[in-house]
């Protein structure tokens, strides 16, 4: 009796592994498509069903009580028994993990020390940190991991975009002076630009002589996109490895 409880235990165990890796994780994501999307939309956001990203059993219990929810449904809800096989439900928890906690899914293939020579080789650091060195005026990259899955990392590098606070610009002012940074705020009567020794200057609208916004974002995706397949793996897989813990608040409620 004891030896066929082990035996369902060790099969147990190889399942959830087995979920675990990139074919049980697509596997998954094709599960998810069928059976859970009409309700809480193919990008895991909501739709008549919950926003999983806020959802305090996907985001903030134990994978059991996750599975046991998709296994048997919430009683008094829309969240009804779904009929499938143990591997299948954890296929789908982690799928479902994989975009909403990314730091918990399995490494991304390549070689770690390679990427970081391709991150340095590209300038990256000019302006992102990783492992506490680097510019100021792009995004932290030490906690990308964290935020986002190594497929989002990987649309992020190819289709780098100016987001607010991180739009380079160049400013003449009246006095024959030029500031030169990332703008992080502006209104009628005054600029806030962080410069590229991280200084943050606030210039009156009235001394600006000219703006210019630069052309950095898009060339770095430029170089980025001219990177060879095994050097991309490689850069991919370094910024796999930036899994440095932080404090994440976010506006909202949380549902089941």
């Amino acid at each position: 009796m004891k030896l066929a409880l082990l035996s369902l235990s060790l099969l147990a165990a190889l399942r959830v592994v087995a979920a675990q890796t990139p074919d049980g994780i697509a596997e998954g994501e094709k599960l998810y498509a069928a059976r859970c999307a009409g309700c809480h939309g193919k990008d895991l956001r909501g739709g008549e069903g919950p926003n999983l990203f806020r959802s305090r059993i996907v985001t903030g219990s134990a994978d059991q009580k996750f599975y046991d929810v998709i296994r048997k449904g919430i009683p008094g809800t829309e969240m009804v028994a779904m009929p499938l096989t143990d591997q299948q439900t954890w296929q789908i928890v982690r799928f479902v993990h994989s975009i909403t906690k990314p730091g918990q899914g399995p490494p991304v293939p390549g070689d770690v020390a390679a990427g970081r020579k391709v991150f340095a080789a590209a300038r990256c650091g000019r302006c992102h940190i990783v492992e506490g060195k680097g510019g100021v005026i792009g995004p932290d990259l030490s906690s990308v991991a964290l935020r986002l899955s190594s497929a989002q990392i990987r649309e992020a590098l190819r289709h780098a975009r100016s987001s607010e606070g991180f739009q380079q610009v160049m400013v003449k002012t009246l006095t024959d002076g030029s500031v030169e940074g990332m703008l992080k705020n502006q209104d009628n009567f005054s600029l806030q630009i962080m410069t590229l020794q991280g200084d943050l200057v606030s210039l009156p609208r009235r001394e600006v002589m000219s703006l210019r916004f630069e052309s950095a974002i898009k060339t770095a995706a430029d170089g980025v996109n001219s990177l060879g397949t095994e050097d991309m793996q490689n850069l991919l897989a370094y910024l796999d490895r930036q899994r440095a813990p932080f404090l994440h608040h976010d506006i909202g409620f949380q549902t089941y």
